[in-house]
């Protein structure tokens, strides 16, 4: 039997999630981390979760790194990949999941600023992977929201920007599928509500879930490991929601 060659830092695969530092996007990284890639992990406001992240991944073995930009800014994107590849040296995985989520009344500057993030960036980032995936025969996988579905009362402009996400993905995933490249979403339903929701209106979101719990960060997580590495999946959208979706379009139905 031949020996056993550990892979050093450079044969793991690489994945860069953006937002990856706290919340859903942290649980990404360390499921993708645990499942043996070399995760870049991309944070704004974030530094010590990051680093703690980091450190945590550290301490078990496991292989991270850390890229602060702020990806509305002009250049920024372009910046990050240009910084991850000349870390890491290569990409395989690319995870949109940095988001924001304004109500429709919210100031004009942040729904811009929402526009931007949400849709603008994930658009550039797919654009400039492109070439690195095609050579690792790499994947996507965009982190959209059944408010890409099923249009959110309050929340339209948001909507919209998961909408133009899910758009993104049926796109590319015919543009790139025989580059060797695949192309797929992730919609959460309830999962980490919203600081600024009330008991009340927590309550009534559980309500309309049929299976009657709000959603876990690893929930999503894990439907990204299982897009990451499934060969022969592109296109696709997985809800991952108890159920709400379901029920909200039965509703729409009656």
């Amino acid at each position: 039997m031949d020996p056993v060659v550990a892979k050093t830092p450079m044969d793991l695969p690489v994945a860069l999630v953006t937002g990856g530092a706290v919340r859903v996007g942290r649980s990404i990284c360390e499921r993708l981390a645990v499942d043996s890639f070399r995760v870049a992990i991309h944070y704004n406001g974030s530094r010590q979760a990051a680093d703690d992240l980091v450190g945590k991944l550290a301490d078990h073995g496991l292989k991270a790194d850390s890229f602060c930009f702020d990806l509305t800014r002009p250049g920024a994107t372009g910046k990050l990949v240009e910084k991850v590849i000349a870390t890491t040296g290569r990409i395989d995985l690319l995870v949109n999941n940095a988001a924001i989520f304004v109500a429709d009344d919210g100031e004009m500057t942040d729904l811009a600023m929402m526009k931007v993030l949400n849709m603008d960036v994930p658009t550039r980032l797919v654009e400039l992977v492109t070439p690195y995936l095609i050579e690792t025969g790499g994947s996507i996988v965009n982190i959209a929201d059944l408010a890409g579905i099923v249009e959110f009362q309050r929340f339209k402009a948001y909507s919209l920007t998961k909408k133009a996400l899910l758009a993104l993905t049926l796109h590319k995933a015919l543009e790139l599928a025989n580059r060797g490249v695949r192309v797929n979403a992730v919609c959460p339903g309830a999962v980490l509500f919203p600081e600024w929701y009330s008991p009340k209106k927590r309550r009534e979101v559980i309500d309309g879930i049929p299976m009657g719990r709000e959603g876990t960060p690893q929930d999503i997580a894990g439907a990204v490991a299982y897009l990451a590495t499934a060969p022969f999946v592109t296109g696709q959208t997985l809800s991952v929601d108890g159920g709400r979706l379901v029920a909200l379009m039965r509703h729409f139905a009656e």
